[in-house]
């Protein structure tokens, strides 16, 4: 009789095990639900002066092509640049600017110019000291053209050689830019 319960115990055991094992994961849900960005807003400002310019896709990926403004800057002028993040497609807007700032260090803002566009320089950084990138600065230089590519990358690897190709991307635009009086 005793090896007959000494079955009994082990196959429910057993099959208790297999239940727990193979239970769905019910808590698989992300924690952080990704954001609608649908406006990348840019701030330049040059002590009172302030420029702002917007790319906006308000439908999102697909469907409409974004409204990108084209960006005049003066020559031979330090600028300080912040860069925002929104969600359009709710009445009101809803600025996610703060959210990437309290996630900093799971968040890059890469920032690439081109032609007569420095990069920007002088990140902010997150908490843990690696560079954040919604506020920096530049100085134009002579006149001329050029673009300012904004990424927002999730997850980067900010310790790598290359942290703007690592991550995931949030979003991307690409501004064209003059530089003329």
């Amino acid at each position: 009789m005793t090896n007959r319960n000494s079955f009994f115990q082990w196959a429910i055991l057993g099959t208790l095990l297999l239940t727990v094992a193979c239970e769905k994961d019910k808590d698989n849900t992300p924690n952080n639900e990704q954001e609608l960005i649908t406006t990348v807003r840019l701030r330049f400002t040059n002590g009172s002066n302030t420029l702002v310019f917007n790319a906006r896709d308000t439908d999102g990926d697909g469907g409409l092509a974004p409204v990108i403004d084209p960006i005049r800057l003066a020559p031979n002028t330090p600028y300080n640049l912040e860069v925002s993040f929104w969600d359009e497609s709710k009445t009101p807007a809803v600025e996610l600017t703060a959210e990437v700032r309290n996630e900093g260090t799971d968040h890059l803002i890469c920032l690439t110019a081109s032609g007569a566009l420095p990069d920007p320089i002088n990140p902010d950084k997150d908490a843990n000291g690696k560079p954040l990138g919604l506020n920096s600065q530049l100085t134009t230089a002579a006149t001329g053209n050029g673009t300012l590519k904004v990424i927002l990358k999730h997850l980067p690897n900010k310790a790598a050689t290359a942290p703007c190709s690592t991550g995931e991307t949030d979003v991307e635009t690409t501004f064209q830019v003059t530089i003329a009086n």
